[in-house]
């Protein structure tokens, strides 16, 4: 599951400056993509065969109109290699992939996975434990959080369940319970939290 994608171009002269754009801002964001100088300097090769194709055929020569689409398949080719590189390091790197996806001018799939809009807890009717239930979204996994106070939250378990037990819980202690929905490596926000007094 891809986490982003080349925005759809409707044309050859917004394929060259969306291009060029994606190009220069990974030039640009040196701290993420050091490592795609070679795939870089080849796009940008590509790039500029697309751009003098296209020059020659706004001349009207069916030659030449021929060539532009031939370099256009061949930029196309070298710019979905840089995407596919931007969606590896996006992947690897996931608490800054948003950052990382941007710093490529490029967007989410999704913006955002969409949240699940609530969270049910309620005691397993064994000691120290309860039961937690989040919406079913198919596909997506579930990052399920606890706290003591409201306030600092600690991870419980990440599941492609929305159905999940929390255990080792301390008795007649109040603890709150929040989700958040994730579509491949995009998180959506944190349910409102629900808190329950521990048996």
């Amino acid at each position: 599951m891809k986490l982003i994608k080349n925005p759809k171009i409707q044309s050859i002269k917004a394929l060259i400056e969306q291009g060029k754009s994606i190009i220069d801002k990974m030039v640009a964001a040196t701290g993420y993509f050091s490592g795609a100088a070679a795939l870089l300097a080849t796009a940008q090769t590509s790039l500029n065969a697309l751009r003098n194709a296209a020059s020659l055929a706004e001349q009207g020569s069916k030659a030449d109109t021929s060539e532009m689409y031939l370099q256009e398949t061949d930029f196309r080719a070298k710019l979905m290699i840089l995407v596919l590189y931007v969606d590896v390091v996006a992947i690897t790197n996931p608490t800054e992939s948003l950052d990382i996806i941007t710093a490529a001018g490029l967007f989410e799939k999704r913006q955002g996975a969409k949240n699940v809009q609530d969270i049910a807890v309620k005691l397993a009717g064994v000691s120290g434990k309860v039961v937690l239930k989040a919406k079913a979204k198919r596909g997506r996994s579930y990052v399920f959080q606890k706290s003591t106070d409201n306030a600092i939250w600690e991870q419980l378990i990440v599941s492609t369940r929305s159905k999940v037990l929390a255990e080792n819980l301390t008795p007649i202690k109040t603890y709150w319970f929040r989700v958040a929905l994730i579509k491949g490596t995009t998180q959506g926000d944190f349910t409102n939290p629900v808190s329950i007094v521990v048996l």
